[in-house]
């Protein structure tokens, strides 16, 4: 009982309020302390508190003004001097609020829970004042050791970002590492906001101040300190310091042997280490394609694609005495043989670069296989991998699930469309690599995902979906509502044949992400004007430039999509392609293209080994190409994306949106529970 009354103090609306914490929570009673706590003084705490929590704040402060100084034990008077301030807080009396922590603190000693949460409490509302030096200096004074798990968290959280503004990055470092120890996986932890920052002031820190660091947290198997000595190896590895970054992986292994996610990390970094002086020829191109069986046709064409890449180098390096070498493989539409073609180009032609993944199926295999072995990959379609598997040796030709929803969520998105999101995605491999990156860059940017659903591949019906976003599909919540207007509707005398939807649909999102094939799309999209949800805003990825949705479009709403930005220089490359062969370049054509071009960038660099090209590439951090720009950040490349809208029959580009307001929010921003996850 004395516990739940001490930990209102900042579970009740201090860290609540600061902090964002949510909920409030009752704690474990660990017993009165007799000779702290009377039973009427206790008493008269629980009619305090009763009146706080039901609102009423001034008929709570007239219960505890009520009880005199001088009546009361030490602690008594703590414990009243703290719930005044906690009480005042909640009313924004922050100065009076402070004056009564610290009274309360005068007598605490005592109680060592109670005069930890006073502490707490204190330092919160010097972090709402804005007076960072005062907070920090009061949640140093802290003593967490009696803290349950929730209470740490708070109290971890509040140091860390307390010393992120009086400047501490190591106290912000040990805090930081303290709150994340609950990530256990690299999505989870890279996809948390304040990881970034975390990395940052790790790496801010001397070469000896981290490892003083890692081996202080390694006892806690932490994952996040795993997680920071594995970047430390790679970073070790790219500036030549194999021995250090062996020492570090035994380390590693050794301390972090239970996570299988840290130690596959490891061995594939260690294979890594092991191949980095192995043989290498800068000139040598592999080419993986499908060139028989049923998708033999595609094959060709990228091929024709590279060879019209390959004929303009020519000409462009005439003089050039180092040749390039172009080996073309036959992938047979498998990944698995696809795989095996880059082993076989790694080991007998020392390849250092392979063009492939022509489909997304195929594009995993390769890539895997390739990044193994140390092989820059340039896949012309989406390579639907965890961000966390991704790397510098990976280039995506149509841009990647990243760069896409990097896109959605960019500032000049949000100013246009809004901040309050829903998705509808495909239960796919394809699907779950869109939800993921859709969710952890919502989580970095603070955007709310109101709504979620999927869809099963190959509906002849894709209303279910489109009702579950709606909040249509489970009536039974809305069961007044409908009852009401059902009867209003069979009271009404309409001859019209139109359908009546009885509920209105709960908008709560201004926009929805639609990542499906232009097959889907002409099925899902309609479905929203059926439930009478119009005007909506509804964006898809790259593959919406399609005529068929573009036909479609001025019936169905207003589609935008995230595309490529294809520069006008791509006029010439189709005429030289039209004068070549006769035909005009499509996508494919277009895109195999653009890897040549990629590929030619990198050819103008001096490289003898595999670690030298890896160092190259990441140097790099910038390409470009016919049909966009690439910048390597996070680890990844990111492809620079443009939004673009299908109006009648045509794709325009959304003009720039540098001078415009926020737009009028479509939704109705009721905060209703995230629908579509039942």
């Amino acid at each position: 009982m004395y516990r739940k009354f001490v930990n209102l103090c900042v579970a009740a609306f201090v860290l609540v309020k600061v902090l964002g914490c949510s909920g409030i929570s009752t704690l474990a009673d660990k017993g009165i302390k007799k000779n702290l706590y009377s039973k009427n003084f206790l008493a008269l705490i629980e009619t305090a508190k009763s009146h706080y929590q039901n609102g009423s704040f001034d008929k709570a402060l007239s219960v505890l003004k009520g009880m005199k100084d001088q009546d009361l034990l030490p602690s008594e008077r703590s414990m009243r001097r703290n719930l005044q301030g906690v009480i005042l807080f909640s009313k924004g009396d922050y100065e009076r609020a402070v004056y009564n922590f610290e009274l309360a603190l005068v007598t605490s000693r005592l109680d060592g829970y109670l005069d930890a949460q006073i502490y707490l409490n204190l330092a919160s509302t010097y972090f709402k004042m804005g007076l960072y030096e005062k907070g920090f200096s009061s949640v140093k004074m802290v003593r967490h050791e009696t803290f349950n798990k929730r209470e740490l968290k708070n109290y971890q959280n509040l140091h860390y970002k307390l010393a992120k503004e009086v400047g501490d990055e190591k106290e912000a470092l040990f805090s930081l590492t303290n709150f994340l120890d609950e990530k256990n996986t690299v999505r989870d932890l890279t996809s948390n906001p304040h990881f970034e920052y975390l990395k940052k002031i790790f790496f801010n820190l001397s070469r000896t101040e981290r490892v003083r660091f890692l081996e202080r947290f390694a006892g806690e198997k932490n994952f996040s300190v795993g997680y920071l000595a594995y970047l430390q190896v790679e970073k070790l590895f790219y500036q030549g310091n194999l021995d250090e970054a062996k020492d570090l992986t035994t380390w590693l292994n050794r301390k972090f042997g239970e996570s299988t996610e840290l130690v596959e990390l490891v061995q594939s970094f260690t294979n890594k280490i092991n191949n980095n002086d192995g043989e290498i020829d800068p000139y040598s191109v592999g080419i993986i394609l499908p060139l028989s069986g049923s998708k033999a046709i595609f094959g060709s064409r990228a091929l024709e694609g590279i060879d019209s890449g390959f004929r303009d180098f020519l000409k462009r390096n005439e003089n050039s005495e180092k040749p390039l070498k172009i080996f073309v493989e036959d992938s047979k539409a498998s990944g698995v043989v696809g795989s095996f073609r880059v082993e076989k180009l790694a080991k007998k032609n020392k390849v250092s670069v392979i063009i492939g993944g022509l489909f997304s199926d195929e594009a995993e295999k390769e890539y895997l296989a390739a990044k193994k072995r140390g092989i820059f990959f340039i896949s012309l379609s989406q390579v639907y991998l965890p961000k966390e598997q991704k790397d510098h040796l990976l280039l995506e030709i149509p841009g990647s699930v990243e760069s896409q929803v990097n896109k959605l969520f960019a500032e000049d998105m949000i100013k246009k469309f809004g901040s309050n999101v829903a998705i509808i995605y495909p239960e796919s491999t394809r699907g779950k690599a869109y939800i993921n990156e859709f969710w952890r860059r919502s989580q970095l940017k603070g955007v709310n995902v109101n709504g979620i659903a999927s869809f099963q591949k190959g509906l002849s019906d894709y209303r279910d979906p489109v009702m579950n976003l709606l909040g249509l599909k489970f009536k039974r919540e809305r069961q007044e509502e409908l009852e009401m207007l059902s009867e209003i509707h069979s009271l009404e005398r309409n001859t019209s044949a139109r359908r009546i939807q009885t509920l209105k649909p709960q908008i709560d999102f201004d926009w929805v992400f639609v990542p499906a094939l232009p097959r889907e799309a002409l099925q899902i999209v309609p479905a929203f004007n059926y439930y009478d949800a119009f005007r909506l805003n509804i964006i898809g990825g790259p593959s919406w430039r399609s005529h068929s949705l573009a036909k479609e479009a001025s019936d169905i709403g207003k589609l935008f999509f995230i595309g490529e930005d294809v520069q006008p220089v791509a006029h010439d490359f189709s005429q030289r392609f039209l004068d070549r062969y006769r035909r005009k370049p499509k996508l494919v054509e277009m895109r195999s293209y653009d890897a040549f071009k990629i590929l030619e960038a990198l050819l103008n660099s001096n490289f003898s080994n595999r670690n030298q090209l890896e160092s190259l590439i990441r140097e790099k951090a910038f390409l470009s190409g016919l049909t966009g720009n690439w910048s390597l950040r996070e680890g990844v490349w990111f492809k620079d994306m443009v939004t673009l809208r299908l109006k009648k029959g045509k794709v325009e580009r959304v003009p720039v949106l540098e001078n415009q307001g926020e737009a009028a929010p479509l939704s109705a921003y009721n905060k209703e529970p995230l629908r579509g996850l039942n």
